[in-house]
């Protein structure tokens, strides 16, 4: 098992809470522990691999709108999966890839 955290940002439109709860539904099935208290940011263990967690997460969100940062808090791992305009991310945590 490992510990992963996810940090999203969804576009507020008609399907926000589909997706909403589609995430957090994917999380919850890759996790045999989690926490959910923030209502952006969740922490899990999982015995997946961060690039299953991702292309999982993939699946449930519009890539065009939503953005969705995944990383390992005993790693230097990170996976950027969706819309980021901001490509300072990539200089400021090194190991961030885009998934």
């Amino acid at each position: 098992m490992q510990t992963f955290w996810i940090t999203f940002r969804l576009k507020d439109n008609a399907t926000y809470t589909q997706r909403y709860d589609d995430l957090v539904e994917t999380v919850r099935t890759s996790a045999s522990k989690w926490w959910v208290e923030p209502s952006s940011f969740l922490v899990f263990a999982s015995s997946e691999t961060i690039d299953t967690i991702a292309a999982r997460v993939k699946k449930v969100i519009n890539t065009a709108d939503d953005l969705v940062v995944i990383g390992m808090s005993d790693y230097k791992s990170a996976r950027l999966v969706g819309n980021n305009e901001d490509a300072d991310i990539f200089d400021l945590i090194p190991f961030m890839k885009r998934a």
